[in-house]
């Protein structure tokens, strides 16, 4: 299922290799109005696009404009040149000025065989997209960062299981570095035989670059914190945070406990502090028949 994030994220109704029918000419559709050029760094490239106003205005006078611009060719179907990163809004006209379409140009640099990436960092130098689910109801968040000094957007996603049968949907967070999608189809009691595919597209004025991830819901559980008390003295009690699955037995969860000195916290390496009258004690916990993520600490003084 392809996705729409917001009104801002443009909505597709298939795939993103679905239109690259003209990909071996260099070029291929994102969707019907977005026209995405592949272009190889180590080569000054120069390519004419074919751009069509539509089958509904054959015939007719069609004029042309690059972000507003006036340009000279005119007809329903015109030849532009893309040169490196020179993308383009083109729009088309009727006589009387009014609008009729439009295409988005877009670049993507290649070098060499493999995509020339900029606008995103890794995430802890890991991986460009970091994914977590606090639990197994199907819920799970995607997120990414922007490289310094290049803020981009993101432009497209599409979010799927490998098997092709699935019911997903998103939503952009707010500052658009991530969003958080439900499976509605996942179940949480029986075993996942299909990875998730994530695709996104994110863009920099004309230039766009794809990420993809792939992941299984298990693979990236990450429980919330525990509910840590202290009960009386040195004595403390905790529970399964209140967002984990149920039953326990079910779904169980194993702790790591550990006392730091009070000016030091619970990530903190080296030795456990012994037992004195100002501490921190710290617990935090995974799922322990899948190994995935550690929960972030909980302490109490």
């Amino acid at each position: 299922m392809i996705l729409g994030l917001q009104t801002l994220l443009l909505f597709l109704l298939q795939t993103p290799g679905g239109s690259s029918q003209h990909s071996e000419a260099g070029y291929w559709f994102l969707q019907p109005n977005v026209l995405v050029v592949n272009t190889d760094l180590n080569i000054h490239t120069q390519m004419q696009i074919p751009l069509s106003c539509g089958e509904a205005y054959e015939g007719q006078e069609v004029f042309w404009r690059n972000e507003g611009q006036e340009i000279d060719q005119q007809g329903n179907h015109i030849q532009v040149t893309v040169e490196e990163l020179t993308g383009g809004n083109y729009s088309c006209h009727d006589s009387n000025g009014s609008f009729l379409n439009h295409t988005l140009v877009l670049v993507q640099l290649l070098n060499g065989k493999s995509q020339a990436r900029k606008i995103l960092d890794k995430v802890e130098n890991t991986d460009y997209i970091q994914c977590t689910s606090r639990n197994y109801s199907g819920i799970f968040h995607c997120s990414w960062k922007w490289s310094e000094g290049r803020r981009g957007d993101l432009f497209f996603a599409a979010v799927t299981r490998s098997s092709g049968q699935s019911n997903i949907s998103c939503a952009a967070d707010a500052d658009r570095s991530g969003m958080i999608c439900l499976d509605r189809t996942h179940c949480p009691y029986t075993e996942e035989l299909h990875p998730i595919d994530l695709t996104i597209y994110v863009k920099y004025w004309y230039r766009v670059e794809k990420y993809t991830k792939q992941f299984y819901i298990a693979g990236i559980v990450k429980p919330d914190r525990v509910r840590l008390r202290k009960a009386h003295g040195n004595t403390f009690e905790w529970e399964y945070p209140s967002t984990w699955n149920i039953p326990d037995s079910f779904f169980p969860l194993h702790f790591e406990v550990k006392v730091a000195p009070l000016n030091k916290d619970c990530d903190a390496e080296g030795e456990q502090s012994r037992v004195r009258k100002n501490f921190l004690f710290c617990v935090r916990s995974q799922d322990t028949l899948t190994k995935s993520g550690w929960s972030e600490w909980e302490q109490r003084k």
